[in-house]
């Protein structure tokens, strides 16, 4: 999983990772160093309306390694929120770039989608245009809805191939929810979703002039080109901005920030971490939040955020958080957000993640409320005993004992048990939850 600090900005509930191309290309090399499956998307306006009512689209946005904004709005939306987006970086500009990068590293392309036409122009432009690219395969399958495409075939040929980089043209959102499909299939390091680039590359579409690019009105050349299809679109999105965006700008605008420098304090609670943030979340704060809530969660930590004393939320902070929830989310963690007060969570809906985060109004409800799991430990040493809580022997080392008597003593205060809580000492390895969350389940 390749780590991107403190680089993104949230636009109606997708996190925009605030890349360079130079620094997307960097990502993409150090993704096939790593291996695996990564998968990066290029939003526009169009995704991130359609992410709104489309429950399976957000969720696929939100476990993107890299989502990137391919669309001047996206960018002018940033600085009005205060977290300026660096550049744009478009699906037909990165393209070309990786075939470059291809001629000079020898990472191998797979093309699959568009039609023939589009796609063998595309190979042809690539050959031409990089020298010493590899083109691994191209296959453009039938259009066909998701669910009536041969997926064994397509998958078939991309494994013969064996690419490293995988740019898929079926459009939004069908090649992000196809690549979503299989992302435990496909062992390849870096899978795209193009969109149109192929139509681009092959000529089969005209750009526009570089001048109408420069002053972002590609938009318009290309509604002219094709005014039946996207003229249609581009009036929805428009729609879709003016109803959702400005609710997200006025709500982070008008909030009020301390002069004062922000902080950070820890608390554990078993193999619960408790962040609490104290002042303005946002700036260069998340660097080591984002630090402390990865290795909580390495560690093997549930995240409980304490925002009862945040005095604000910035966009940067917002998309900090989307990204960490995924990683939380992949080590099968939980990452909750507590003590919102009324306009901290104006803030939030305003940015269409009301729905994202499991949210509790107290720290208190959230420890009661996460989910108790067993969780493997290590080896036992002579400085560890079992103590049965819960119906579980729970390992506590003997540092923990004196808090852990104190816990049960109070326990006992509100409700005799019916039975005692041994000692029980062992040398075989158990598992461990949270010492809270099973004292609760046996006084409640």
């Amino acid at each position: 999983m390749i780590e991107l600090r403190n680089s993104s900005v949230a636009i109606l509930g997708v996190a925009v990772n605030n890349l360079s191309m130079q620094e997307v290309l960097n990502a993409v090399e150090a993704a096939i160093a790593e291996g695996g499956f990564h998968q990066i998307a290029t939003a526009n306006v169009d995704f991130l309306i359609n992410s709104i009512r489309d429950e399976e689209l957000r969720e696929t946005l939100l476990r993107c390694d890299i989502v990137l904004a391919d669309g001047m709005p996206l960018v002018w939306a940033s600085h009005l929120l205060g977290a300026e987006l660096k550049e744009r970086v478009t699906g037909a500009d990165l393209v070309p770039e990786l075939a470059r990068l291809s001629a000079v590293q020898g990472y191998r392309i797979f093309l699959l989608g568009a039609s023939e036409e589009s796609s063998a122009g595309t190979a042809a432009w690539i050959v031409q245009n990089a020298p010493g690219a590899c083109i691994a395969g191209r296959y453009c399958p039938d259009q066909q809805p998701l669910e009536k495409m041969d997926h064994k075939e397509i998958l078939s040929r991309i494994e013969e191939a064996r690419p490293d980089i995988l740019l898929v043209a079926f459009g939004n959102p069908k090649q992000e929810k196809w690549l979503a499909m299989h992302r435990h299939l496909l062992n390849v390091p870096v899978c795209i979703g193009v969109g149109g680039s192929f139509d681009f590359l092959s000529g089969k579409v005209r750009r526009a002039p570089l001048w109408m690019q420069h002053y972002s009105l590609e938009w318009l050349y290309r509604a002219i080109q094709d005014p039946s299809r996207l003229g249609k679109r581009y009036a929805k999105n428009l729609v879709g901005l003016l109803r959702y965006l400005p609710i997200q700008i006025v709500a982070v605008g008008m909030q009020m920030k301390r002069r004062s420098p922000a902080q950070i304090t820890h608390e554990s609670v078993g193999s619960i971490k408790v962040l609490r943030i104290v002042g303005n979340f946002t700036g260069a704060l998340l660097t080591r939040f984002e630090d402390d809530v990865r290795s909580a969660i390495v560690s093997g930590s549930h995240i409980v955020l304490d925002m009862s004393l945040t005095t604000c939320i910035g966009a940067d902070a917002l998309g900090t958080l989307i990204r960490l929830l995924a990683d939380a989310r992949r080590w099968k963690r939980e990452l909750w957000v507590t003590g919102l007060h009324s306009f901290l969570l104006w803030v939030v809906r305003g940015a269409r993640l009301g729905r994202s985060f499991r949210m509790a109004p107290h720290v208190a409800e959230a420890l009661r409320r996460i989910e108790p799991e067993l969780l493997p430990v290590p080896q036992l040493g002579k400085d560890w005993a079992f103590c049965r809580i819960g119906g579980q022997l729970v390992p506590i080392h003997a540092k923990e004992m004196p808090d852990v008597y104190r816990q049960v003593q109070h326990m006992l205060k509100q409700r005799v048990m019916d039975e005692p809580i041994p000692i029980v000492s062992s040398d075989t390895p158990d598992k461990e939850r949270s010492i809270r969350g099973l004292i609760a389940i046996d006084a409640g």
